[in-house]
């Protein structure tokens, strides 16, 4: 299996070679280096790539997976606005924008994300749980509970300690542990 990941990189990197100034290139290489456990390289390559082509969606959006990986929640978040920039129906740039937010805290941004989730795909089980979620943390907590029932009637399985924190909160309460930490 190693012998074919190098080649493949290996492949990759020659596919740069031959031709620096492609973004797509770039943007292979680095999920390359991301599977293979670089996310050092990862990150530069997707970082080159965006430069190269800065209205490459697919790009933004991998880099701000690489991101988010790395705890870097603030790069996630601007890396997936950029994308959303470039085409506002990408919904993983919506989805991964609204998970960033969640991590830094940030409810109200966090349930405008999801609102486009759910905008763009009213039958996603992910964006209905995410979308109770910031709701609690906000104060709506009979919006949440409905989220929540539509998100669990979709086959998302919530975490133990959101039920929970949805169980003890009254309407209007703010309830900002309601956003998971990373």
């Amino acid at each position: 299996m190693e012998s074919v990941v190098s080649s493949k990189l290996e492949d990759l990197q020659a596919a740069v070679a031959r031709d620096p100034d492609s973004a797509e290139a770039h943007m292979r290489l680095g999920m390359a280096w991301f599977k293979r456990g670089s996310s050092k390289k990862a990150r530069q390559e997707l970082e080159l790539a965006v430069r190269l082509d800065p209205g490459y969606v697919e790009a933004w959006v991998n880099l701000g997976g690489i991101y988010m990986t790395a705890l870097d929640f603030a790069g996630c978040v601007e890396a997936n606005r950029k994308a959303a920039e470039c085409d506002p129906a990408c919904l993983q740039a919506h989805y991964n924008r609204g998970l960033g937010n969640m991590y830094q805290g940030r409810a109200e941004e966090m349930l405008e994300c999801f609102m486009k989730v759910l905008d763009l795909d009213p039958g996603n089980p992910g964006g209905h749980y995410h979308h109770a979620v910031a709701l609690l943390a906000v104060g709506k907590t009979r919006e949440a509970r409905v989220a929540l029932a539509v998100a669990t009637k979709l086959g998302w399985k919530p975490e133990p300690g959101f039920i929970k924190a949805l169980e003890r909160n009254k309407e209007g309460q703010i309830h900002s542990a309601a956003l998971p930490q990373p």
